[in-house]
């Protein structure tokens, strides 16, 4: 069923859907992370951050880059960064 719905919205849609939901869950997550003061939960939050900064990057390489080779190249780089932050954040929570 999922994947049916995917090929009628299509790969937009699901980062139009990302965008949407992670920026709304961020706006709860602070407030709640304000009240609460829990580190885990602050790692989640970062984690949530992590995403939204992605899926914005990735808009703004496909509106206003135009070479082929260089959205590839931004957007395997920003993935990338993303995978290594993801990585420390998990670390961190291990030790901690």
């Amino acid at each position: 069923m999922l994947g049916s719905l995917l090929k009628i919205f299509g790969r937009g849609f699901l980062h139009w859907f990302t965008q949407r939901t992670s920026a709304c869950s961020l706006v709860v997550s602070v407030v709640v992370l304000s009240v609460s003061n829990d580190l885990f939960f602050g790692l989640a939050v970062f984690l949530l951050i992590l995403i939204h900064f992605e899926a914005g990057v990735h808009t703004l390489v496909s509106d206003y880059m135009h070479d082929s080779r260089s959205k590839l190249f931004m957007n395997v780089s920003v993935d990338l960064l993303m995978i290594s932050l993801a990585k420390t954040v998990f670390v961190l929570l291990i030790c901690v």
